[in-house]
Order: C-alpha cells, then sequence, then structure tokens
C-alpha cells in the first residue's frame, strides 16, 4: 500500500503515530506518483495548489480552499476537522479521551466500506494536538479496515 503523509511536521508526526507512510516536506515532493492515500498536514494544504498529486483518497483539512483541491485527482477527498460538513471529526472530548467520529461512509485504501461510527482514539494520541489526532487516526482507519 502506498501512503504518503505531507506537511513541515509529517515525518515527526508519522513517527509519533507510529504511521507507515512516506513523508514529505511539501506537495510537489509527492507528485508524480499515485498514491493509494494521500494525507495533508494543514500548513501543507494551505500553499499553493499542488500539480499533479493523485491518490485513490485524500485526506485533508474540511476547511481548505477549494482551489487548492481542482488540481488534485483523486476517487475521494475526505475532509478532517470540527465542522459537521466533515467526514472525520472528533465527537467527543470525555475522560476516557477523545472519540474519532466517521459522519459518513467512506471507502478505506483497500476497497472496505467503512460506515459511519465512532471510535476512541489510541492512548498514545492523548499528546498529539486535535488536527494530529484528526490526520493520524483517519490515515490508520484508511489503511487498516481489514486487519
Amino acid at each position: 500500500m502506498e501512503i504518503a503523509v505531507v506537511g513541515a511536521d509529517a515525518r515527526l508526526l508519522c513517527r509519533k503515530a507510529c504511521l507507515r507512510a512516506r513523508c514529505f516536506r511539501a506537495g510537489a515532493e509527492a507528485a508524480g506518483r499515485s498514491w493509494d492515500l494521500l494525507a495533508l498536514t494543514r500548513d501543507a494544504a494551505g500553499g499553493a495548489p499542488p500539480e499533479a498529486l493523485r491518490a485513490r483518497s485524500i485526506l485533508l483539512p474540511g476547511d481548505s480552499d477549494p482551489a487548492f483541491a481542482r488540481g488534485m485527482r483523486a476517487l475521494q477527498l475526505i475532509g478532517y476537522g470540527f465542522s459537521p460538513r466533515d467526514t472525520l471529526t472528533l465527537s467527543s472530548f470525555a475522560e476516557a479521551g477523545r472519540l474519532l467520529c466517521l459522519q459518513r461512509s467512506i471507502v478505506a485504501a483497500d476497497g472496505t466500506l467503512l460506515e459511519p461510527q465512532e471510535l476512541p482514539l489510541p492512548p498514545a494520541f492523548a499528546a498529539f494536538s486535535d488536527e494530529d489526532a484528526l490526520l493520524a487516526a483517519g490515515v490508520l482507519l484508511l489503511t487498516s479496515a481489514r486487519s
């Protein structure tokens, strides 16, 4: 499975969340390949629109500028954030920890249909910012559906 995470802190995020992904600082570095999953941090999604980014699924901040996504080619764009229109959000900040909320059906990288659900975030994610937790949990959800 070909997975890429793009952003200034992508390498650190991947290491902290134990993500098996190629890490790039800028979208241009990930261009020219077709990824199963391409995940963009806020800073990566805030720059100039990328050229030639292709992936089966692209995970990006839901409040990204729509012009940013126009140059990308994907079967599904999955927004993460705190808006009701975001596909991945945090639904609870309970004592037991945060819950990842999948608000609508999506297709995982292996083709599995994932239905709306709430999942507890791993305890290790307690130290992550909310956005980093959403991105890392999204990558894990989309890449480990059958395992």
